[in-house]
């Protein structure tokens, strides 16, 4: 088959600073940011998008608020502009040689507080043997944030167990998918061996939320069942949790990954709930990282060490 030639007639005509305008725009959806993106100033920006919706015959970007809404034309080709931009990046800036003891960087990710107490000792660990230039901190993030932190870059990782709604230009790996344990404390609370959600429902609960509200995929499988969990008390820490329970006549429904935090406490026990109900937790970043050296290099070490962490995950 017969290569077809570019046309380089037609693409001189075509400023390609255009197309990392366009991104920035898809990105931030809003001029003056994406001006600030790429070290313009707000009118040099406007000028440009002016540009682009000559060179394309498009509006690309309207006015809803305070937002700028891509138009269907500016959705159809934000995935190719992007592609053609990362793969420019990558094939006139990659490092070939990436030596992680060589850098000086600091590195945020958001992360439950339980995932953090548990993952983050091996990891710090790690760094601070190849690569003790990382800065490595931590964010706890509301649901509603952890998106729009990414798409600033004020933060380079997300471990979440929330459905986010991710765009074209998020990328994901889902590292576990783990059921639930009821938590308690036998001097506290009686238990069958085999307990229903019925025999669960019933108990006085805690409920670990850094929000203060208890709203999740468990109370779905209780509502779905037509059980209303009995809710008494809601700790912003669970840290916090197994201390409570040894104490206090109740039980905690925790993602299994969180049991190792319990391990220490032989007054505390655990039964998995009677269902299939799953917690999916996701490493979530964007991909204008996807090649970056160093990002390839944290994300690998990420979940290695969450791997050896749960095996079993």
């Amino acid at each position: 088959m017969q290569k077809i030639d570019i046309h380089h007639g037609d693409l001189r005509r075509i400023d390609l600073n255009l197309l990392v305008a366009f991104d920035a725009l898809m990105q931030e959806r809003h001029v003056s940011r994406a001006a600030e993106r790429l070290f313009l100033g707000q009118p040099a920006m406007s000028h440009m998008l002016s540009r682009l919706r000559d060179t394309l015959k498009d509006p690309l970007f309207v006015r809803s608020g305070n937002r700028m809404e891509p138009t269907a034309r500016a959705l159809e080709l934000a995935p190719r502009i992007r592609q053609w931009l990362d793969e420019a990046n990558d094939f006139l800036f990659r490092e070939t040689d990436f030596d992680p003891a060589a850098v000086t960087a600091r590195f945020s990710l958001s992360a439950p507080d339980g995932l953090e107490a548990l993952l983050f000792p091996s990891l710090i660990a790690a760094l601070r043997a190849e690569a003790p230039g990382v800065q490595l901190r931590s964010l706890l993030l509301e649901t509603d944030q952890q998106l729009a932190a990414l798409d600033r870059d004020e933060v380079d990782l997300l471990f979440t167990a929330a459905p986010l709604p991710l765009r074209d230009w998020h990328n994901h790996t889902i590292l576990s998918e783990a059921g639930f344990s009821a938590v308690y404390s036998p001097r506290q609370t009686t238990l069958p061996d085999t307990p229903t959600l019925a025999d669960l429902a019933a108990c006085d609960q805690l409920v670990s939320s850094h929000r203060g509200t208890a709203a999740g995929v468990v109370d779905h499988l209780f509502t779905e069942r037509g059980l209303t969990r009995r809710i008494v008390a809601l700790s912003a820490s669970l840290m916090a949790t197994g201390h409570i329970l040894s104490e206090a006549p109740l039980i905690s429904i925790q993602p299994n990954l969180y049991l190792p935090l319990f391990a220490d406490r032989p007054d505390l026990v655990h039964v998995p709930l009677p269902s299939e109900a799953t917690l999916c937790i996701n490493l979530v970043w964007h991909r204008r990282n996807d090649t970056h050296p160093l990002h390839r290099y944290l994300r690998a070490l990420l979940m290695r060490h969450f791997e050896q962490r749960f095996p079993a995950a």
